[in-house]
Parts: C-alpha cells; sequence; structure tokens
C-alpha cells in the first residue's frame, strides 16, 4: 500500500474540516444572509467526503474487500473489513448521500440542511479521518 495516497487525501480532509470549523459558530441567520459562506460551506464539505470516498475505494482495492454495489455501500465494505464500526459506517452513508445533492442537485439545495450538516455532523468526518489512522497506524 501506497500510505501517501492515503496521507494526501487525510489532508485535504483535515484543510476542508479545519476551514469549515470556523463557519460552525455562525448562527442560522447569518449563515443564510451570506452566500459567499454557503458556497465555501457547500464545496468544502463535498471535497471532504469525496475524500472520504476516495480513501475508502482505495482501502478496498488494497484489502481485497468486497466489491461495494453502489457509492453508498462503500463505507459497509469497510465495515464488513474492519475498518470502520457499523455505526460510523452508517453515517458516511449518509454523508455520500448528502454529497450526491451537493454534487448532483445542486439547483435544490436546502441551505437549513447544509448548516445542520456544518453544525451537526462535522464530527462524522474527524471520526472517519481517526478510524483510518488508527487502522493503519499512521
Amino acid at each position: 500500500m501506497d500510505a501517501r495516497v492515503i496521507q494526501a487525501r487525510l489532508k485535504r480532509l483535515d484543510e476542508c474540516y479545519r476551514s469549515l470549523e470556523r463557519f460552525r459558530s455562525l448562527s442560522l441567520a447569518e449563515y443564510l444572509e451570506d452566500e459567499d459562506i454557503q458556497a465555501i460551506v457547500e464545496r468544502k464539505l463535498q471535497v471532504a467526503i469525496q475524500a472520504c470516498m476516495d480513501i475508502a475505494n482505495y482501502l478496498i482495492a488494497h484489502e481485497q474487500l468486497r466489491i461495494p454495489d453502489d457509492e453508498r455501500d462503500i463505507f459497509a465494505a469497510l465495515a464488513e473489513g474492519g475498518i470502520l464500526s457499523k455505526e460510523l459506517a452508517r453515517r458516511m452513508q449518509g454523508m455520500v448521500n448528502f454529497r450526491n445533492i451537493l454534487v448532483h442537485e445542486y439547483l435544490e439545495i436546502d441551505s437549513r440542511i447544509v448548516y445542520k450538516h456544518l453544525t451537526e455532523r462535522l464530527e462524522d468526518l474527524s471520526d472517519f479521518a481517526r478510524a483510518i489512522v488508527s487502522y493503519l497506524r499512521l
């Protein structure tokens, strides 16, 4: 395994996470008032989730885990391989659904849902990173 592949994506995930943390203290009203902040948050969440998906796919290939049925299933495959807990895998599946909305349904993004992910679901990303680091002992 080339640890640099995963480390580069973990680094990008960390950069996105740190950037997103700056906006967590905003009230919903402040968030909804600023379209520029909304755009930053949406993009950083999209990239962070994509980094998690890329790491998951790399590990599935390297560890020769079950081939997932679809994008959401990649985290279940990691749970089956003992890399993630089932609970974290379930939470990350929800993040994939959210990422798909950001990418494919961008005309109908509900900023309140994005704000909820920013303020209530950001730990899913850091929990994922910790699980990967723990598994690989990086």
